[in-house]
């Protein structure tokens, strides 16, 4: 067939659901516009276990390269989205921030959607009005490091993002769909987050000082102001570090 985008609808689903590995289903949509549009979205079981694809530093180029830990490979994928912002992983996409700007997006790394998130101008303004315009000694060395979500949000929309900023005044932000702002939690973690997970419907993080938190948050609305209960469960031992910024070992959460 001359033509690789005139074949049927059918047949190119039946083809994409033979697929069992994440990497050969992309070279697959990299046939053609047509393939990629096709069955991004409906004909790979997102579920499947699936090793993890790591992102590698970024280029001056609008491709994005990946290592398969399967295929033992680097994998480039056009992705001209994510030129100039940082990219942190959350739910099976990619919070991107272009620092410059603020603008915030969570973008799909293979079908390139993306979704619209409010300004990182709001998370930083937050404790000190002047920290966007005003970088420290010349420049911003503040930063979106983490990003979380409760759910894929390329299946389902009752999920809950949570960000935290790290900075002169560390801080965590949640937003939900429908929200027009960041909710700031208003919880001081000393010398910022260590570490940030969800895990059976709540967030927990780990601050650098070793105060380990559970976040419950409601779900998307539209109109209502989201509830954030903040609980306190443990405390590390103050011998374990010298100081915020000098430790012996590195801090983890794992789910259990």
């Amino acid at each position: 067939m001359a033509d690789w985008a005139e074949l049927p609808n059918a047949v190119i689903a039946y083809i994409a659901n033979s697929f069992k590995v994440i990497e050969d289903f992309i070279v697959f949509c990299a046939v053609c516009t047509w393939w990629r549009i096709s069955t991004i979205k409906e004909d790979f079981d997102v579920l499947s276990p699936q090793l993890p694809l790591l992102m590698l530093g970024a280029k001056d180029d609008d491709y994005r390269e990946f290592y398969s830990l399967t295929k033992k490979k680097i994998i480039p994928i056009f992705l001209p989205e994510a030129r100039g912002s940082e990219c942190l992983p959350s739910g099976g996409l990619l919070c991107t921030v272009i620092n410059d700007t603020g603008e915030m997006n969570l973008l799909h790394p293979f079908s390139r959607k993306k979704i619209h998130l409010p300004s990182q101008k709001a998370i930083l303004t937050f404790h000190n009005p002047g920290a966007f315009e005003e970088p420290h000694g010349g420049n911003r060395w503040s930063c979106i490091d983490r990003a979380v979500s409760s759910g894929n949000p390329s299946l389902t929309s009752d999920y809950v993002l949570m960000v935290h900023h790290y900075g002169p005044a560390s801080c965590l932000a949640i937003w939900r769909p429908g929200d027009l702002d960041w909710t700031h939690i208003d919880v001081v973690n000393h010398g910022g987050v260590a570490a940030l997970i969800y895990h059976k419907g709540k967030f927990y993080s780990m601050s650098y000082c070793g105060e380990v938190r559970a976040y419950q948050v409601s779900g998307p609305n539209v109109t209502d102001q989201p509830i954030v209960q903040t609980q306190l469960l443990a405390e590390m031992d103050a011998e374990m570090y010298d100081n915020q910024f000098n430790f012996p070992a590195v801090k983890y959460l794992l789910p259990s």
